[in-house]
């Protein structure tokens, strides 16, 4: 089904003109005229009345430019090391703690404590870092979707979900 948009063509297409000369994608203009469509919708008015002229609000509208191929790469580079970070304090925190479960004086050389609060501030600290850093350590760059987002945003905190329950799994099996 075609969406009807509430906004009139002769404010509509202006507006995804200025937004298109600023370099907008499309998916990113049409978000765009479905924010202001809402808008009509839930004010019941129409988009000049609302925003004024459609040129003008185009110009204003704030819309995030897509990074270049270069950028988007070392974005990638960085979730990588942000979850292979993650990933190596998981295996710290799980050494440590199962060290500890098991009452054993040394793990590797250092007492299993040090091993567990270690690995547990590494994972924390990337998915920390990740958050942060937003769109600069995705893994997908330029996709749109559920998929996507879930990737990018919660991959850090899965791997902090996973070491929390890998204690778990531990203490219900070596305590």
């Amino acid at each position: 089904m075609i969406k009807q948009w509430k906004v009139e063509p002769d404010w509509q297409e202006p507006f995804l003109a200025a937004l298109a000369d600023r370099g907008a994608t499309p998916a990113q203009r049409d978000d765009a005229l479905g924010d202001v469509d809402d808008a009509c919708i839930r004010q019941n008015k129409t988009a000049r009345e609302i925003f004024g002229d459609p040129v003008a609000y185009g110009k204003d509208y704030p819309v995030s430019s897509p990074l270049t191929a270069r950028e988007a790469g070392q974005a990638r580079t960085r979730a990588i090391v942000l979850a292979l970070a993650g990933l190596v304090g998981m295996f710290f925190a799980l050494l440590g703690w199962t060290g500890m479960v098991r009452d054993v004086d040394k793990v590797w050389g250092a007492n299993p404590t040090i091993w567990f609060v270690v690995g547990l501030v590494i994972a924390i600290a990337a998915a920390i870092v990740d958050t942060l850093l937003g769109r600069k350590a995705d893994f997908t760059q330029g996709e749109t979707g559920a998929a996507s987002t879930l990737v990018n945003r919660l991959l850090p905190w899965i791997i902090v979900a996973l070491t929390l329950i890998g204690l778990l799994v531990v203490k219900l099996t070596h305590g």
